[in-house]
């Protein structure tokens, strides 16, 4: 009975161990097993339906990848490697170093980045390319219907700021401006509206083009602003259209890439073996 128990045990424990890593999910023969989805909970901080979700799309571009026979050689790898490491200041020696601190091994570094721009190249010839580009209308229709999404859009504005520490000469300036007045500096600048205070591109907002904003003071003296154009001459929807047109496109690489996975989903064999 003493030899039978510890066999036993030993049995129990190892069924246990089989079935906590067992296969839970097969998507087109490759499997998801009952660790992976415990390891994206955790890692992820997210449910077992929406980790279960993300295995089943990661099975799924990594199918669709092979399928498309999408492939990166060594020399784009490395060229991808000395972009990262350029833009990190570190050498490729340094990265292997900090990469080991995390116990991430070189080799397994270069498989995951391999993956990434497989990954990214499919996206870009694959869902990108159904992308059609938009019209002028389909763009203002779709500012109309995120107008609020838009009102602190980047815009570049043309001005002429006049500087006095005498409110009287700034003044005087502004009602005669071709005249030289003493005291007075006046300064053309190109400014963004993100580089602007609220307060200022309000007041901006408020005052006609070819106008001047009232005098303001900043503590440091009197300024007032000379209004050329505010978004290259243009206003409402012309003035930040290439925000619109980054925000539609923005959405639309979302949606298309919802749609194609989807789309793979619904035509995959997947087969729920326990979860």
């Amino acid at each position: 009975m003493k030899k039978i128990l510890p066999i036993l045990l030993f049995s129990l424990i190892s069924a246990h161990a089989q079935i906590l890593d067992a296969i839970a999910i097969d998507v087109e023969g490759e499997a998801i097993t009952t660790l992976e989805i415990q390891a994206v909970q955790q890692k992820m901080n997210m449910s077992k339906q929406a980790a279960v979700e993300t295995l089943i799309k990661d099975r799924l571009e990594k199918s669709a990848i092979e399928k498309a026979g999408i492939t990166i050689d060594d020399a784009e790898i490395q060229e991808k490697i000395n972009t990262i490491a350029k833009a990190k200041g570190l050498s490729q020696a340094k990265m292997k170093e900090i990469l080991a601190t995390k116990g991430l091994t070189w080799e397994s570094y270069i498989e995951q980045l391999t993956t990434g721009m497989k990954k990214e190249r499919f996206f870009q010839e694959h869902i990108l390319a159904t992308i059609e580009r938009p019209s002028d209308s389909e763009l203002e229709t779709f500012y109309n219907t995120h107008r609020t999404e838009f009102s602190n859009a980047p815009r570049q504005m043309s001005l002429v700021v006049y500087h006095s520490n005498s409110m009287e000469s700034l003044k005087a300036s502004i009602a005669n401006p071709i005249k030289p007045i003493s005291g007075v500096k006046k300064k053309n600048i190109l400014a963004s509206s993100t580089e602007m205070s609220p307060a200022l591109v309000n007041l901006i907002d408020k005052t006609a083009v070819n106008s001047f904003t009232m005098p303001v003071d900043t503590g440091k003296g009197f300024v007032s602003y000379f209004v050329k154009s505010k978004g290259s001459g243009q206003s409402g929807f012309e003035a930040v259209k290439k925000a619109v047109a980054a925000r539609w496109a923005q959405e639309q690489r979302v949606q298309a890439a919802q749609d194609f996975f989807n789309k793979l989903k619904a035509n995959a064999n997947i087969r729920v073996i326990r979860l």
